[in-house]
């Protein structure tokens, strides 16, 4: 548990430890021996991970406030066509050193995928030229190098992920076996492939932090079938299409947004109060809530947060990502057709009511999905795609399937919808990213990973006090963070999520000494 014994006074652990403005440790309610209330926030898969390992760990009391009318989070699989669509969340990505795929390894419920997002796909440009074949390689296995080398050269860089890469695509072409290379090409692929990387590659990705990134090796791609990453949640909680949560079920409480969360309260307890007006009391809070979430509730906490997890939360960067899904009431594409990668020309970019169309870099039928294609889109319009009128939607897929598929017979779509993370109160932006702010304020995923302590002691007579002079301190993490954004080496992951929620419970565990 950590508990100290000392005659001294308390200033110098109450500067490093104690988050507290008052001075005095915390006098708890109850001993430490107590069974304690545990609270999460969010039931993501880093929430609903935390709850499940705590339950493992022996923890009793353990109950989870959801902000919306479903578990899962950036997991969203839902009914569509002829089938399933995942929403967010769609692939596992590698298997070595990934939490998710252990889980579900032997089940027979994954699917793995010879697509490739950069080769087996055609690059079009939007006046409906193909990028010649020979060409694309040439390209592709120059990013790949790029990419493959780049953990040491990004250590020292300055600038944004997307100036890196301008500059080590320029020196790849400025050697002699790709001065054949057409120069306007190489820009409109260039210009795609960092889409791809992200929304904020060019403006706001800090190049130096985005090397700490570890993905795991093996498939990247790994689909869910038809079922949709669904059947992964059954798996973390135990549950069924009858019981969608599983070994939880009663512990989470959904349509419950919080609003404040009163953490510097004298007998070191926690009151959380939600928007239906019910108030909770724990011992411990874990937060699970996106970045995005935390960005746009400063006031959430009261008293606020200490210094250095405000910068953590203000300076790490929350990006946004858009799928469109397009429903047709017959393919109009061949059996054996991959999609294509879209390279927008100058004069297609600003078109009157249609500038968000620029945004979307990507379009390939839905495995699984026989008359689907999805779009993928990122940039300044993602909050646009998310929220305009479905006609205009679809009228602006139509002509952007027509202007780049000039040879197909593209019909009209029977249904298109599109995610809303951007705009969803209860995520408010897809994923995290390092920020160049956060390499200026030396702030990042570890800083936000790091609880919030206090000093605490359990109640003792005034006897033993007085006769012994000492009193058993311990210091005591009340909030405790979790979700992919504090994962350092795997935010923006379904499994850097996982495996942050079971970091928070063996934290917890830790603390009292549970087995581990």
């Amino acid at each position: 548990m950590g508990s100290c014994y000392s005659k001294k006074t308390h200033r110098q652990l109450h500067n490093r430890y104690h988050a507290s403005k008052a001075k005095t440790p915390k006098k708890l309610s109850q001993s430490f021996h107590s069974e304690p209330n545990i609270v999460i926030l969010g039931a993501g898969a880093a929430g609903l991970a935390c709850a499940m390992e705590l339950k493992k760990q022996g923890f009793q009391h353990v109950r989870i406030l959801e902000m919306s009318d479903r578990i899962g989070g950036r997991i969203r699989t839902m009914k569509f066509a002829d089938n399933y669509i995942d929403v967010g969340a769609q692939w596992v990505n590698g298997k070595h050193g990934n939490v998710v795929y252990q889980m579900v390894k032997g089940l027979n419920l994954l699917d793995t995928s010879s697509w490739d997002a950069y080769v087996n796909v055609e690059w079009i440009r939007s006046n409906g030229q193909m990028m010649p074949r020979s060409m694309l390689v040439k390209l592709v296995k120059v990013m790949r190098s790029i990419v493959r080398n780049q953990h040491e050269d990004l250590i020292d860089c300055d600038g944004t992920y997307g100036e890196y890469l301008v500059e080590k695509f320029a020196e790849a072409l400025s050697k002699p076996d790709m001065k054949h290379i057409d120069r306007e090409w190489a820009v409109d692929f260039l210009r795609t492939f960092k889409k791809m990387e992200g929304s904020a590659v060019d403006t706001d990705m800090n190049a130096a932090d985005y090397g700490s990134f570890r993905p795991c090796q093996g498939d990247g791609t790994l689909n869910w079938r038809d079922k949709g990453y669904k059947q992964f949640l059954r798996v973390l909680v135990d549950g069924n299409e009858m019981n969608e949560h599983g070994l939880l079920q009663g512990c989470i409480d959904l349509n419950s947004r919080v609003l404040k969360i009163d953490w510097d309260r004298i007998d070191g307890t926690i009151q959380i109060t939600c928007e239906n007006k019910n108030q909770y009391l724990a011992d411990h809070v874990v937060i699970t809530a996106s970045l995005g979430v935390l960005k746009k509730n400063p006031r959430l906490f009261f008293p606020n947060l200490p210094l250095a997890k405000r910068k953590a939360i203000n300076f790490m960067g929350f990006g946004h990502v858009c799928k469109i899904f397009a429903e047709f009431e017959e393919p109009f594409w061949k059996d054996d057709w991959t999609g294509f990668n879209a390279m927008w020309c100058a004069d297609d970019l600003n078109q009157p009511q249609l500038e968000w169309l620029s945004d979307i870099y990507s379009i390939q039928p839905y495995a699984h999905q026989p008359r689907v294609l999805l779009g993928w889109a990122a940039g300044p319009n993602t909050e646009i795609i998310e929220s305009i009128d479905s006609k205009l939607l679809t009228l602006g897929i139509m002509l952007m399937l027509r202007k780049f598929l000039p040879k197909m017979k593209v019909t009209q779509p029977k249904c298109v919808v599109t995610s809303h993370w951007s705009i969803d109160p209860a995520h408010m932006g897809s994923y995290s990213y390092p920020s160049m702010l956060t390499k200026s304020y030396n702030t990042g995923p570890d800083q936000l990973a790091q609880p919030v302590n206090v000093l605490a002691y359990e109640p003792t007579t005034p006897s033993y006090v007085s006769l012994l002079d000492i009193r058993p301190i311990t210091v005591r993490p009340i909030i405790l963070f979790a979700g992919e954004a504090t994962s350092s080496d795997h935010y923006s992951t379904v499994h850097g999520a996982v495996e942050t929620g079971i970091r928070e419970a063996r934290r917890l565990a830790g603390y009292y000494q549970k087995d581990l």
